[in-house]
């Protein structure tokens, strides 16, 4: 494919989960891992032969499954597979746990068959060395043109990572700067980080926190709830300078609240998860599982962002639909074709964008 219709590229993990339910059956071999959850979020709105734009690039061990790897290809992506035929696939043990007391925020985690609700507690960690996309092995591919870079990675690997993909691109002669957005490592979000995490992000375009782990960098632990903190947070980050001469632009993505989005030039705005609580049983009973709707909605901004023309609210519209769709249930939303149209989980991607942005006009929420 031509380099310079190249959209976007995540440099985040492909990982194999195993996840444990109190009381049944774990599962295996489920996808997920932050870039593969990116990825989904730019591709609901790239339907093919507009996916191929996505440069995705993945590193596999010798287990990959091979369903996995058909499920991947059905996505229809610039995909670029880097084989480690003497290694492990990185691989992940997600652990929900019940809460036996306090006020436990709690949400179904199973299809209706199989409904059980426990709180929402969960430990992950990996049990295999991680595969991680090696920078120096894309001289020459078609992602060193990608017009937007998601990574998830700590404050210093960040700075490394903004080098290396710079300088790669200048010796293959790409002059145009891309989007380069980040969502800091959970493990590195803490106050003695804080000062490296700022000097990160003045060298991206978006500086992407949960509300977990804005609140675990500044040990405010008003910021997980409290909307005000939120705000007065986000200001304090762009205040430090986020991005090319500080025009950057600080999403925190705040679970069952939403996002906040806050841009340089003080546009700011708080959008609702399309799935609200509150808003029937039907649409309640649709949230299955958080795992991997931050990244997707990164993701879906991303794409947002080019097709917008760089509005960050609407971009945000993108994102707030593609994190709807990663939570539908356990692991990826099923994608088929009906006539010319894609659905994903016998939904019309754009239909939902549509029906999500008439709901923000009618609210006229702030």
């Amino acid at each position: 494919m031509d380099n310079k219709h190249i959209s976007f590229a995540s440099f985040g993990l492909v990982v194999l989960d195993e996840i444990r339910f109190p009381k049944r059956k774990p599962l295996t071999n489920v996808l997920g891992g932050s870039g593969a959850y990116a990825t989904l979020g730019a591709r609901l709105f790239l339907p093919s032969p507009l996916s191929r734009s996505l440069a995705w690039p993945i590193r596999i061990g010798n287990d990959f499954p091979d369903p996995i790897a058909e499920l991947l290809h059905s996505w229809d992506t610039n995909l670029v597979i880097t084989n480690e035929p003497d290694q492990s696939s990185t691989r992940g043990l997600l652990e929900y746990q019940d809460t036996t007391f306090g006020r436990a925020k709690s949400l179904s985690i199973y299809p209706s068959s199989l409904a059980h609700t426990i709180a929402v507690s969960k430990n992950f960690k990996y049990t295999t060395p991680i595969l991680a996309i090696q920078e120096s092995k894309l001289s020459g591919t078609a992602l060193l043109s990608s017009k937007v870079y998601h990574y998830l990675a700590s404050p210093q690997d960040m700075r490394k990572h903004f080098l290396n993909i710079l300088s790669l691109r200048e010796q293959a002669g790409i002059q145009h700067r891309p989007l380069i957005i980040w969502e800091p490592a959970p493990l590195s979000c803490k106050p003695e980080n804080l000062q490296d995490c700022l000097e990160a992000a003045a060298l991206v375009d978006v500086f992407s926190p949960n509300h977990l782990e804005l609140a675990a960098l500044f040990e405010n632990t008003a910021a997980t709830s409290d909307r005000t903190e939120i705000e007065r947070l986000a200001l304090k980050l762009l205040a430090n300078g986020v991005g090319l001469e500080g025009k950057g632009t600080v999403i925190i993505r705040a679970g069952e609240n939403g996002c906040f989005v806050q841009s340089s030039n003080l546009i700011s705005k708080w959008l609702p998860p399309f799935h609200m609580a509150g808003t029937g049983e039907e649409q309640a009973t649709k949230v299955v599982d958080p795992t991997g709707a931050g990244n997707a909605f990164l993701g879906g901004y991303s794409v947002g962002h080019l097709q917008t023309g760089g509005d960050i609210i609407q971009a945000a519209c993108y994102g707030s639909v593609a994190a709807s769709f990663a939570v539908e249930q356990v692991g990826m939303p099923e994608k088929r074709n009906e006539g010319d149209e894609e659905l994903w989980n016998g939904a019309s991607v754009l239909g939902r964008l549509n029906e999500y942005r008439a709901r923000q006009e009618s609210t006229g929420s702030r």
